[in-house]
Parts: structure tokens; C-alpha cells; sequence
């Protein structure tokens, strides 16, 4: 038994070796700036509950959110082509705690959803500026594993901020929410500044750049793997815009609870997702993993059926969820990386995060209202469905573009 933990412990930290100390700064910097993020899962009940904003409102709402990101994430790409990935950064974060901190300052419909426009036009910079920073600043040979130390920084500050953020909203209150959020943007902005300045280099790019790949936008194959994507993470966004919603109304969890399943649910891809990367890494096979991501994450969304058995649902649904997102989430920012060339990183990380924009944009709005009309099960099953097309789609493609996706060293084409 002794020996077993101990090999568990091996392979665990063998996941860690080769990153660079510049991936690790990003990382802990993602982690304070993730921690304090903990507005959005608790958004839509702070609109239905404390604004009195109709489901149709808070959907329009936190759509604009999703349409500043999408912005903020092609404008983060464009930029970190041009100025650098810790200008973008630092510039980000600044934006963010600003923008966080004045969302108290609205309460009426319309100068609420400017504002939320304009947050996230500034937090969605970060991400192709971070992403991108694991190509440019770490060992090409671990940049999986770096997207993976990302998202693991991403999700523990997502575990450590839902449970915070439940606790303050049930006891103390929703404001509490939004200052302390943008405050630990100002603390990751100072982070930034203080390890990574040496980093506040100006960016050499090069005129010449290769027709071949220069756009990601004429990339047919990135293209069509990330509309698949696009369909599956439309329906896992719901974790941050209905399931919150669906926790305490249908389900009658306080916010406390609800914090706590954030937190359970980022400690288990916390557990998970490093020394799964780590094998399919040395399999050389990222893109089977990412279809089966989808359907753990449709089957997820169909155990919320189980509403005679709350807490089996809740369970499930977390344990499919988790894993889903292990499988599927990190693997899609390399599979983006390897079709990129030297001088257009930016601008494919840019794209990968205006898919994850996008989803973010078209989830409240095709949730919220759509729940209003036809109820809470047929919605999951729409759900559900939606993540088996994304599923079946990805497989489809994989195996008539199996040259394309097979081995790591994939090329623009």
C-alpha cells in the first residue's frame, strides 16, 4: 500500500518537471486572479435575486458579458502579437479590477449591460496572452502540460473563490463579491509586475510572415474543430450561468452549498488533470481524448434529471463534468498551438479564446429564456444532446482528417 501511494505521488509530480519558472509565475498569477473571479458563478442569482431582473433580463445581461469577451479575446490576441504578452497581461488586470469594482455602481438594465461589456472586454485579454506566453516562454516540448498547470492554477482559484464567494454572498453579501474580485486583479496585477518584469521587453515581429496560416480564420481544419468545441462548451458553460440557478431553485441549495460544489468540482480537475495530461501527452494522441471529453459532459448534464434524488444528481453530474473538462479543455489550446507559426501565436490563441467567448456569449441567452418557456428537464436534455452532436461531430472529423490531428507535430495548412 505504502509502495502504491508512493508511486501515485511519483507519477503525480513527474507531471511538473520541465516547466520553465516564467509558466509557473503565469500560473500562480492566474491562480490569484481566478480566486478572486468568483462573481460570475453567483451573477445570475444576484440579478434574479437581489436586482429583481426577469430570467430574460439577466439573460441579456450576462450575454453582454459574452459579447465584451468575445471582443476582449480577439483585441487580447491582435495585441499580444503587437505589444507583448506581459503589456496584454498587466493591462488586463488592471482593466478587470477597475471594471469589477464599478459593477456595484449599476443597478437599472441598460448602463449594466455597457458596463459588463467593457469588463470583459479586459478580463478576456488575459487568456491569449497567458496561453500564448506558454509557447513563447516555456519548453516546447511540455506546452501541453503548461496549458494544463493553467487551467489547474484556473480551477484551484475557481475551487478556493466559489467557496469564498458562496460563503460572503449567504452571510455577508453580494458586494462583497464584486470588491473583492476586483481587488485580487489588482493583486495579481502587482504580482505580475513584480516577478515577471523582466519579461516587459519590447516584442520583435517579424514583416515576413508566412501566407501559409497567417489567419487562423482561413484555417479550415482549426475552424472546424472549434465550432465543435463551440457547440459543447455552449452547453458547459450552463455551470456558471443556470446550474447555480437550477442548484438553489429547483434543488433548494443555499449559496453556501453551492460555493462548496464550485469548490469540490475545481479540487477534483485540481486531483485529475495534470497526471491525466501527463499520459496522453506520452501517447502522443490529443485529439480522441477531446471527443470523449464532450460526451462525459453530455452525460453530466443528463444525470440532472435525477431530481427525486438531488444529491445523486449533484454528484454525478460534478464527477462526469470534471472529468469531461479534464479531457477535453486543455488539449484544445495545443491542438491550436501546433498549427500556428512563429509570428502568429497570438492571433490562434486569440481564436481559441473567442470560441470560449463565443460560448460564453450564446450560453445565457439560449439557457435562461429557453428555461423560462419549456422548463428545466427538457432544457438538459437539449443539453445533453448538444454534447453528443459535439461528440459524434469531433470523431467524424478526427477520422476523415486523421493526418491532420494524429501526431503532435501538426503544421498549418
Amino acid at each position: 500500500m505504502k509502495q502504491q501511494l508512493l508511486n501515485i505521488i511519483s507519477v503525480y509530480t513527474n507531471t511538473f518537471k520541465g516547466l520553465s519558472r516564467d509558466i509557473w509565475a503565469v500560473a500562480m498569477i492566474y491562480l490569484i486572479n481566478r480566486a478572486g473571479e468568483m462573481v460570475l458563478p453567483f451573477m445570475s442569482l444576484y440579478l434574479i435575486n437581489q436586482l429583481d431582473f426577469t430570467m430574460t433580463q439577466s439573460a441579456v445581461v450576462l450575454t453582454s458579458f459574452g459579447i465584451g469577451a468575445l471582443m476582449g479575446s480577439n483585441l487580447g490576441g491582435y495585441l499580444t502579437d503587437r505589444l507583448g504578452n506581459f503589456k496584454v497581461m498587466l493591462i488586463s488586470l488592471i482593466g478587470s479590477g477597475i471594471g469589477y469594482n464599478m459593477i456595484l455602481a449599476f443597478d437599472s438594465f441598460i448602463p449594466l449591460c455597457c458596463w459588463m461589456i467593457l469588463t470583459a472586454i479586459f478580463t478576456s485579454m488575459f487568456s491569449p496572452a497567458a496561453f500564448g506566453a506558454v509557447g513563447k516562454w516555456g519548453n516546447p516540448e511540455y506546452q501541453t502540460r503548461g496549458y494544463s498547470l493553467l487551467r489547474m492554477a484556473i480551477n484551484l482559484g475557481i475551487a478556493i473563490g466559489g467557496y469564498i464567494g458562496g460563503n460572503l454572498a449567504e452571510f455577508i453579501g453580494y458586494h462583497w463579491l464584486f470588491i473583492l474580485d476586483g481587488a485580487t486583479c489588482f493583486i495579481a496585477a502587482g504580482t505580475l509586475f513584480i516577478i515577471l518584469n523582466h519579461r516587459n521587453t519590447s516584442e520583435v515581429i517579424s514583416t515576413e510572415v508566412s501566407q501559409i496560416g497567417r489567419s487562423p480564420y482561413k484555417d479550415k481544419h482549426l475552424m472546424s474543430f472549434l465550432f465543435l468545441n463551440l457547440l459543447n462548451m455552449v452547453v458547459f458553460f450552463q455551470i456558471i450561468f443556470l446550474v447555480p440557478l437550477y442548484f438553489k431553485d429547483v434543488l433548494g441549495l443555499e449559496e453556501k452549498l453551492i460555493g462548496t460544489f464550485f469548490a469540490a468540482n475545481g479540487i477534483l480537475i485540481l486531483l485529475l488533470e495534470m497526471p491525466v495530461i501527463f499520459k496522453i501527452e506520452q501517447s502522443k494522441k490529443l485529439f480522441k481524448p477531446i471527443a470523449i471529453g464532450a460526451l462525459l459532459i453530455g452525460i453530466g448534464y443528463a444525470c440532472l434529471h435525477l431530481t427525486s434524488l438531488p444529491m445523486i444528481a449533484i454528484i454525478l453530474y460534478s464527477l462526469f463534468i470534471a472529468i469531461g473538462e479534464v479531457l477535453n479543455f486543455p488539449l484544445i489550446p495545443s491542438i491550436a498551438m501546433r498549427r500556428a507559426g512563429e509570428h502568429n501565436q497570438g492571433k490562434y490563441m486569440g481564436v481559441v479564446s473567442t470560441m470560449f467567448a463565443m460560448a460564453l456569449c450564446l450560453a445565457p441567452i439560449s439557457g435562461l429564456p429557453l428555461v423560462e418557456k419549456i422548463g428545466w428537464a427538457p432544457y438538459w436534455t437539449i443539453a445533453a444532446i448538444l454534447s453528443l452532436i459535439s461528440f459524434a461531430g469531433l470523431t467524424i472529423l478526427f477520422r476523415v482528417n486523421k493526418t491532420e490531428y494524429e501526431e503532435p507535430e501538426i503544421v498549418s495548412s
